[in-house]
């Protein structure tokens, strides 16, 4: 950022206008897999939820997050899950806001992602522009 530009480059993000207010995410992981690099006060205890609050959203508006595989020594403790035979990893956002109209909503997105071991073609899916 040009500190030379910042009052025009402020006046650009006001400008924007809000799609939807009182926006709260919360995303859920299989109990595998684990966020990283995230506030211990937006996380469940067992590090598979996290929960953020953004206020007022804009269609720039953006939520990215990390995650990764649980240490073998908690992998091992549980009991339902080999980690060795999965074949995809489930994945669930909420998201909880108000519509411009007043509207209390909430949307559910759910999918599930295949598990690869070949680095070459995760690398090859990966979005750059996002990493």
């Amino acid at each position: 950022m040009d500190p030379s530009e910042i009052s025009k480059d402020f006046a650009s993000i006001l400008s924007q206008k809000a799609i939807a207010t009182k926006v709260e995410a919360k995303v859920k992981l299989h109990k595998g897999l684990q966020f990283r690099n995230e506030l211990q006060t937006d996380l469940s205890e067992d590090r598979t939820i996290l929960s953020r609050r953004f206020g007022n959203v804009t269609t720039d508006s953006m939520f990215t997050f990390e995650y990764g595989m649980k240490p073998i020594s908690e992998l091992l403790l549980i009991e339902d899950v080999d980690m060795a035979t999965m074949t995809h990893f489930p994945f669930q956002t909420q998201i909880k806001y108000t519509d411009l109209s007043g509207n209390k909503c909430m949307r559910v997105i759910t999918c599930k992602l295949e598990v690869s071991s070949e680095r070459e073609e995760l690398t090859n899916l990966a979005d750059t522009e996002l990493i």
